[in-house]
């Protein structure tokens, strides 16, 4: 009210404007956005993992099924063929199992 904000143009607004005013709770939201921001970058590595590690589920899900299609072959060079490309495969997904992080 020292200011007489209703007749002098150049008087702040309001307390809130003032350059004295300070507020306790900026300073903890602050605190809580960084936390935060930390938070959430930690959650994005991890969703990054699970993706891998669901890769690799849907690459040693594909052996198994290049496996069972093998064995409905009769042709031995067929079932050798199939069998050696998921013997490959299997190879790729089991590396980046051993590479990946665990809890």
């Amino acid at each position: 009210m020292k200011t007489d904000p209703l007749n002098n143009p150049d008087a702040p607004p309001g307390p809130l404007a003032m350059g004295e005013y300070h507020n306790a709770d900026s300073e903890e939201a602050a605190k809580r956005t960084n936390e935060a921001a930390q938070v959430f970058q930690e959650g994005t590595a991890a969703r990054a993992t699970s993706d891998k590690y669901v890769r690799a589920t849907v690459l040693l899900a594909t052996v198994l099924l290049l496996t069972a299609i093998s064995q409905r072959f009769h042709s031995h060079q067929v079932r050798m063929g199939l069998a050696i490309v998921a013997f490959l495969l299997l190879c790729l997904p089991l590396v980046r199992l051993v590479q990946l992080p665990r809890l």
